[in-house]
């Protein structure tokens, strides 16, 4: 006589292969949710280097129409960013903008460390700092019409520090 029940050991089997399958599928997701939220961040990181470095890029542009020197502007930027400064850091710190008509952005020079935190949306802070180097010439002098500017963002995820690094090269293109 054939019985057409499982027996115990075949449901036992059963479960076991479930929740083998069950385990691996939960394990793939949140290892695919941890990597997606790595990347979010590395990406904001890099819009926030690639930020600092537009607005650097601004300002030298914007400066010969306010009558200022390509790397200077005090007065509006709130800092200079002078060529030539070997190892000058300089946060970009955000501001209200006073007028929709007016040339000036939203956001200013500071040498103010506490200015380098940028916290998005969801809590996240990153830190922002431009660091500008001289550039010199091949035979050693100095290159007053050339700044090299290196964007550096850096946060911690899940108890580790990371950063990105963007680099570029303002002139003097007038």
């Amino acid at each position: 006589m054939k019985t057409k029940a499982f027996t115990l050991i075949e449901t036992l089997i059963a479960i076991t292969l479930m929740t083998v399958v069950i385990t691996a599928v939960t394990g793939l997701i949140l290892t695919t949710l941890q990597a997606n939220a790595r990347n979010l961040r590395s990406l904001q990181a890099t819009l926030l280097a690639q930020e600092g470095l537009e607005a650097l890029r601004y300002m030298r542009d914007s400066n010969w129409l306010q009558n200022y020197d390509w790397d200077g502007g005090d007065a509006l930027w709130g800092e200079n960013f002078e060529a030539g400064t070997s190892g000058k850091t300089v946060y970009l710190q955000s501001t209200a903008c006073t007028s929709v008509l007016s040339s000036h952005p939203c956001f200013e020079l500071s040498t103010n460390p506490d200015d380098a935190e940028v916290t998005l949306e969801g809590g996240m802070v990153f830190e922002r700092s431009l660091a500008l180097l001289a550039v010199t010439e091949a035979d050693g002098t100095l290159n007053s019409n050339e700044s090299e500017v290196t964007a550096t963002v850096t946060w911690e995820e899940r108890g580790v520090d990371r950063s990105i690094q963007l680099s570029t090269y303002l002139t003097n293109w007038k």
